[in-house]
């Protein structure tokens, strides 16, 4: 049931963008709280194709932008394919943050147990992992800082 309210509410929002860009997010909101996302404040944009699984935990805060085709993950399950069948499940699942006002590019991966502070860019097709401090722009696979939005465009 919670999967059929998600597409719902997914092709609702794709109707509504003819009508109000406002009520596209309001949508795609709805669909990513129906599978467990959990939002503080409300995101500038996500593009509706973005994968975000929610299973290990996912946070996303106010004036957060996530591109087309990123792949939010929280979960990794090659920590049960342990050798004697000893099963690690608590090691498979971990919780992602993207705080306030960070942009995450177009087809980017972010990996179980990061944490992208405030104010950070990353670029298209970066795969990121672990915590990322505030203010950074980290580009590439696997990525690296090359700067800090406070003082980038000067």
């Amino acid at each position: 049931m919670r999967r059929l309210l998600f597409y719902i509410f997914i092709n609702m929002s794709f109707i509504s963008r003819l009508i109000n860009d406002k009520w596209y997010m309001y949508f795609i909101v709805k669909a990513h709280k129906s599978q467990g996302v959990h939002f503080i404040g409300t995101p500038e944009y996500i593009q509706k194709d973005a994968y975000l699984d929610p299973s290990g935990g996912l946070t996303i805060y106010q004036g957060v932008v996530i591109s087309t085709r990123v792949i939010v993950l929280t979960h990794d399950w090659s920590f049960l394919k342990r050798p004697n069948n000893q099963s690690t499940v608590e090691y498979a699942f971990k919780s992602v943050s993207i705080e306030e006002n960070s942009f995450i590019g177009a087809g980017a991966i972010i990996l179980p147990g990061t944490r992208i502070g405030k104010h950070c860019i990353i670029g298209a097709g970066a795969v990121i992992k672990g915590v990322i401090e505030d203010y950074s722009i980290l580009i590439g696979n696997p990525a690296k800082k090359i700067g800090d939005t406070r003082k980038s465009g000067k």
